[in-house]
């Protein structure tokens, strides 16, 4: 059995089931077997492909052109419960997308107790299928890490940051997506200051090791993670890895609501279009969107700092 502060942190929902044909299954260091899913998008000749694929449709789908997420969820989620969400993304941003499950959560979850090691270990095994069994190279993997899922993700993201350059497709990972992001679990109960013995997940300390470009997106309503944790973070980072931040007034924690996922996709998309360079292109141009009129007014404080942030 896990730590008292791991049996707290992971809440795994009942299992719910994927397709079995359409699950890759992964072995990670630790012994553990996840499931995982890939969705691929093509644009060929004005008409679009967005659909899960088996292991055998991945290799042929030519997975090392376009952009590629890797998709680490938010905790009570499994994959079968982010399928929905994850297909609208690779639709809407016109990019593969690859999901994977933590060791006890959905379909893995007879395969130990959830920790942060074996969130580690799960992400790294995720990682590890996109670069040397389908030959995705660095810079066309863009990392998106939900709530939970950040954890993962700044631990992988600052990892390929200093993994040196033995082969073509080494290198940082593209960008990286920080969707409701904390800055450790400890401190979203309480600022403990630093990092102090038995906190998990310490992004605020991986931050300033990332090498490549991060957008942050939270909702200033929040009541989960205080949407201060995003702009500490953002002050972490490594200047040329500030991307400008996606701020919502009036959104919570666990959902974009419909309201705002015109700006949601329009935002990412030009994130994708403006800092990330897979090499073979991308999958597609990015879906353009019309931006909604703003205001004229002065210039606050805040918009001089991140940039004019967009408001729900």
């Amino acid at each position: 059995m896990g730590d008292a502060v791991s049996t707290l942190l992971f809440q795994p929902p009942p299992p719910s089931k994927l397709k079995e044909h359409k699950i890759v299954w992964l072995n990670t260091k630790l012994g553990s077997k996840v499931p995982s899913f890939y969705i691929g998008y093509r644009r060929k000749g004005g008409v679009e492909s967005c659909k899960s694929l088996s292991a055998n449709e991945i290799r042929a789908s030519g997975p090392d052109q376009g952009i590629t997420i890797l998709y680490s969820h938010a905790n009570a989620e499994d994959l079968g419960s982010i399928y929905p969400w994850c297909k609208f993304l690779s639709k809407m941003l016109q990019v593969n997308l690859f999901a994977y499950d933590y060791t006890g959560y959905g379909m893995a979850y007879d395969e130990g107790d959830p920790s942060e090691n074996h969130c580690y270990a799960d992400i790294d095994a995720a990682y590890d299928y996109l670069r040397n069994e389908l030959g995705v190279p660095a810079q066309n993997i863009v990392l998106y890490g939900r709530s939970l899922g950040s954890g993962p993700s700044c631990y992988l993201a600052s990892k390929t940051a200093s993994l040196p350059k033995k082969l073509p497709g080494d290198g940082p990972v593209g960008g990286v997506i920080l969707h409701a992001p904390f800055l450790s679990v400890y401190r979203v109960v309480i600022d403990t200051g630093c990092t102090v013995y038995g906190d998990k997940f310490p992004n605020i300390d991986f931050a300033p090791m990332i090498n490549s470009p991060v957008i942050l997106v939270h909702g200033r309503s929040d009541q989960i993670v205080p949407f201060h944790h995003s702009e500490r973070l953002f002050a972490a980072l490594p200047p040329t890895c500030q991307a400008k931040p996606l701020f919502i007034d009036g959104m919570g924690h666990n959902n974009v609501h419909a309201e705002v996922r015109p700006m949601f996709v329009e935002r990412l998309s030009e994130f994708l279009s403006q800092h990330i360079q897979p090499s073979g292109g991308y999958c597609g141009p990015r879906r353009a969107l019309t931006k909604g009129k703003r205001s004229s007014r002065h210039t606050t404080e805040e918009e001089q700092q991140f940039g004019r942030p967009q408001i729900a």
